[in-house]
């Protein structure tokens, strides 16, 4: 039982040197992202327009594939086109994206916060724990939102830096822990040695 458990700890800690190859590539990553803003941020909008495209075509596959057996299939098909075609103007101009897609954020964020307040006061009249909690992130949220949609260059400056400072902690992180399993693989040869 206990050479198994050996066996099974040394065939767990073995590719310790893969996390770090992971760390290492993380924090690469986060220096560029943080180092060249710019190309980082024209590389999202672009992956973002691509994203818009793909799903306009599989939305219109969908409703073409389900025309038969779906209620409203055509708005199904309007809606898919609409992702399609913007898609298609997205990845096109991806100078056009690095300026609309600040704006979508900022709505997409107002909105959840405005859906947080308000499942917070639905939670309230039921007197659940917490609704203060939900209402107060929900506030939070709205105003990061309006913020945004305020300053769209400062949003995207901030999240491109948030990004970065994200992925080297990420990275330093899998380092970390793969010197950490590498350490527990040299004592498990230690005590087996």
């Amino acid at each position: 039982m206990a050479k198994k458990l050996i066996s099974e700890l040394e065939r767990s800690t073995q590719n310790w040197w893969l996390l770090l190859i992971a760390g290492i590539i993380f924090i690469l990553v986060g220096v560029i992202t943080v180092a060249y803003p710019i190309s980082t941020y024209l590389t999202f909008a672009t992956f973002f327009g691509f994203t818009i495209l793909i799903g306009g075509i599989l939305k219109v596959a969908f409703a073409i594939s389900n025309r038969d057996s779906l209620t409203g299939w055509g708005w199904n098909l309007v809606a898919g086109f609409v992702s399609l075609i913007l898609g298609v103007i997205l990845v096109n101009a991806p100078a056009t994206t690095m300026v609309v897609l600040p704006y979508i954020l900022g709505f997409y964020i107002l909105y959840a916060g405005g859906m947080l307040i308000s499942v917070g006061i639905d939670e309230s009249h039921l007197h659940v724990n917490g609704s203060k909690a939900i209402i107060t992130g929900g506030i939070i949220t709205l105003l990061i939102g309006i913020g945004i949609l305020i300053k769209p260059a400062f949003a995207v400056a901030f999240l491109i830096s948030l990004i970065g400072i994200s992925f080297i902690a990420e990275g330093i992180t899998y380092c970390f822990f793969a010197f950490k399993i590498n350490q527990a693989r040299h004592r498990i040869h230690e005590l087996i040695g």
